[in-house]
């Protein structure tokens, strides 16, 4: 029996699977599309009508950390009519507020009813001027203080966190240690969330991955030149343009500029296996398929058995795909409506 047939034996298996259409069932079209081409474009044109009403907001993070984020009204305008529940979503490593899943979920949300903050993790979306130091996937406690800013400042009955990839992670870990602080959460809503970031790491650095771990290498290396722009006295210009893979920049970077000297220990600090999760302050529904080439399902099995973990994994979908159409409707979008409308 395979790690993940064990899991899905032992684990609540109730919530419904992505299935798509026969031409959309290769992993790297469902990963590809789902934040290029076509998909794109229609996601833009969607949003357009909310994009000149969203507010910027700069949240206090604790620590003088300032994280930014984009705050929209589903009834921008409508006399005495404000909405209940707050979507408040977490984008992946080298996303932002502007990727299209970001907008495709907050579009889905905004023309049902229910209000978003779209939250930049720092150094992402054009905020490296806001904090000198550089970001890394531990940086927890300024998410948390964020968000406790922004249900001080917004007063909704509910709140409900939406999270993909890393930002899955961060959002499941928000729940798990947001019981003494001041945070309030109707569920976590999940998509391909980082569970061990080592077979991550590990599986980007793989051959038959080489297009993905260029990728990010790419997006890396630009989010750094930019952190240089607005602090040089950081100096690892010269430095960033010879290392040419994941593992040469982790091993880089890690031990410089994060509290770990191990690679493995840094890895460890983040990740949501065993039970890590045993003390989140509300329902969390965690989404996998089986063809992610980031997120190994093999993972999936490391989480251990806990009642108020939900765990979907489905045969296809890529990594945060889930389109359903070649016209580039997403899933995602359908789930978390109908998890946040039970």
């Amino acid at each position: 029996m395979t790690q993940s047939s064990e899991f899905n034996k032992n684990h609540n298996k109730t919530m419904t699977q992505f299935v798509p259409p026969t031409g959309l069932k290769n992993a790297h079209l469902q990963t590809v599309f789902s934040s290029q081409g076509p998909r794109k474009r229609n996601r833009d044109k969607r949003f357009r009508p909310f994009e000149h009403l969203q507010r910027t907001m700069v949240l206090n993070g604790g620590n003088g950390v300032r994280l930014e984020g984009y705050y929209n009204l589903a009834n921008e305008g409508v006399k005495h009519k404000k909405a209940t529940e707050l979507v408040i979503m977490i984008h992946g490593w080298e996303g932002s507020h502007e990727s299209t899943y970001m907008k495709s979920m907050a579009t889905a949300m905004l023309q049902n009813g229910f209000d978003t903050f779209r939250l930049n993790m720092r150094d992402h979306g054009d905020t490296h001027h806001l904090n000198r130091g550089v970001f890394n996937s531990t940086l927890l406690e300024e998410v948390i203080g964020a968000i406790e800013d922004l249900q001080r400042r917004l007063n909704y009955q509910r709140y409900t966190l939406v999270g993909f990839s890393l930002g899955g992670n961060f959002s499941l870990r928000v729940a798990s240690n947001a019981h003494s602080r001041a945070i309030e959460l109707e569920q976590v809503v999940a998509f391909c969330p980082v569970i061990h970031a080592a077979q991550s790491n590990a599986a980007l650095n793989e051959s038959r991955n080489a297009l993905y771990g260029k990728y990010f290498v790419r997006k890396w290396r630009r989010s750094l030149r930019k952190k240089l722009e607005y602090w040089p006295e950081y100096q690892f210009g010269e430095q960033l343009e010879s290392l040419k893979t994941l593992n040469q920049m982790n091993q880089a970077f890690i031990p410089e500029y994060t509290e770990f000297k191990r690679l493995d220990d840094y890895f460890d600090a983040y990740s949501i296996d065993g039970d890590k999760l045993s003390k989140t302050i509300c329902p969390c529904y965690l989404h996998f398929t089986k063809d992610d080439m980031i997120i190994p399902v093999n993972g999936v099995s490391l989480i251990n058995e806990q009642s108020h973990i939900h765990v979907s994994i489905s045969e296809h979908g890529g990594h945060c795909g889930f389109i359903m159409n070649w016209r580039g409707d997403s899933w995602q979008d359908v789930r978390a409506l109908e998890i946040i409308r039970r």
